[in-house]
């Protein structure tokens, strides 16, 4: 199983070593940005220190506005 699919659920760092991966593994995917550490920042914007809680990144959509375009001709 590789990391971004155990991570697909929000997952704590415990969790992960549990499964037998390591922080290493971990800190390399989110500097990838194939995980996030949703408890990264708080409601205000702050940066928050203690337990992470990893999941997968969800991908950036593409903008697509020829319907809008289109729509105002």
């Amino acid at each position: 199983m590789s990391l971004s699919n155990f991570c697909e659920i929000p997952r704590t760092m415990h969790e992960i070593e549990a499964e037998g991966f390591t922080r290493d593994q971990v800190y390399g995917a989110v500097k990838r940005g194939e995980l996030v550490n949703q408890n990264r920042k708080d409601a205000w914007g702050r940066t928050r220190r203690g337990a992470g809680l990893f999941t997968v990144a969800a991908p950036t959509p593409v903008y697509d506005a020829a319907a809008l375009v289109d729509a105002w001709r």
